[in-house]
């Protein structure tokens, strides 16, 4: 029951740092949000990461940070891509097919070597049919349906996602919180030159608020999803953190006032149950 509580605090703390992210970018711009909320990672996890697990030693570990830090990379556009998603298109939307990371990090297992069940067959087409009709919006006054909004977008953002989980996989021989602690300042190392090369990072004052939220609750989504592993079961962890696109999708209907066209509504039903059921297959 705790694993569940701690999986959805995950889940909600992602969609609702994603909701005052989209907020903010919409009022300046990405990148900008981008450096807000990558330097609340560093000046809390840095410190930690060296006390608890010091400098990495030995080949093996140095590797293995090696790889986390083109985690972070990725983990700099895959960010960057999702709020200039949700530029453009609307939070539930953009979650559900931003949810589809699992589904591209399962394919690149698959091509590694992992078996294809039944299960992960069905979840995989169930994903890619979910994605298909949450892309297309209908045309107006019949005309043919058009792409929404923000959803090239979302799919590389998902893509790159993909990419940061199948790098973490490879980066075990050193601890989460150093994984974490490495990534998220490569990341920051790339945003904020950029940042500051193409306008700077200041907000208005109104922005700051939720800007610093969205930072401190992606932070907490992440410490909580890491939290639901450790208590285990891992099944039932990764489950329940991976509904943050059903969270984006409540509160954009709810607080956001959305209003997905019917076909939209199945395809974002069939994506996250395709992510749920690849969760449940992991």
């Amino acid at each position: 029951m705790l694993t569940i509580l701690v999986g959805l605090s995950s889940a909600f703390s992602y969609a609702t740092s994603d909701m005052l992210s989209q907020r903010v970018t919409r009022a300046a711009r990405a990148l900008t949000q981008v450096c807000w909320v990558l330097i609340t990672g560093p000046l809390l996890v840095v410190p930690v990461a060296l006390l608890v697990d010091g400098l990495p030693s030995g080949g093996a570990q140095w590797r293995a940070a090696g790889t986390a830090a083109l985690a972070g990379a990725a983990y700099f556009g895959a960010f960057l891509c999702l709020l200039r998603a949700l530029l453009h298109g609307d939070l539930g939307l953009i979650s559900a097919l931003n949810a589809l990371q699992g589904a591209y990090a399962t394919v690149v297992f698959v091509l590694l070597g992992q078996r294809i069940t039944p299960a992960l067959g069905a979840a995989l087409t169930l994903c890619v049919f979910g994605a298909v009709l949450a892309s297309l919006e209908g045309g107006a006054g019949g005309s043919e349906p058009k792409t929404a909004r923000g959803v090239p977008w979302a799919l590389a953002s998902g893509l790159l996602f993909g990419c940061v989980a199948v790098l973490y996989s490879f980066s075990h021989d050193i601890s989460w919180l150093s994984q974490a602690a490495i990534s998220r300042s490569v990341s920051l190392v790339i945003a904020l030159p950029a940042a500051l090369l193409t306008g700077g990072i200041s907000l208005p004052g109104k922005l700051r608020a939720p800007a610093v939220c969205a930072g401190g609750l992606e932070l907490c989504g992440l410490l909580f999803f890491t939290l639901a592993l450790a208590m285990g079961p891992v099944t039932v962890a990764a489950v329940t953190a991976t509904q943050f696109g059903t969270f984006a999708v409540i509160l954009g209907v709810v607080a956001l006032h959305e209003r997905p066209r019917r076909h939209q509504w199945v395809g974002i039903a069939c994506t996250l149950a395709g992510v749920t059921l690849l969760a449940l297959t992991a």
